[in-house]
């Protein structure tokens, strides 16, 4: 999985829009944008939070179809 599958499939396991989840770490609804296609990466302690929170939402975030 990679780290764009990561942040899509929180975000959509939240059920938050970009902006609200950008917001969440203090970034833009675009720059969350840009995580999920792949053409930026979170910074490495935003990424860690990221991991974080699902851990701690019990959030499932394989994207469907896929193991």
């Amino acid at each position: 999985m990679t780290i764009a599958d990561e942040v899509r499939a929180l975000r959509g396991a939240l059920q938050e829009d970009t902006a609200t989840f950008g917001a969440r770490w203090r970034r833009s609804g675009r720059t969350v944008e840009n995580w999920e296609q792949g053409r930026k990466a979170p910074d490495p302690y935003v990424l860690e939070g990221i991991r974080a929170l699902a851990v701690r939402q019990g959030k499932k975030t394989t994207p469907k179809g896929k193991p």
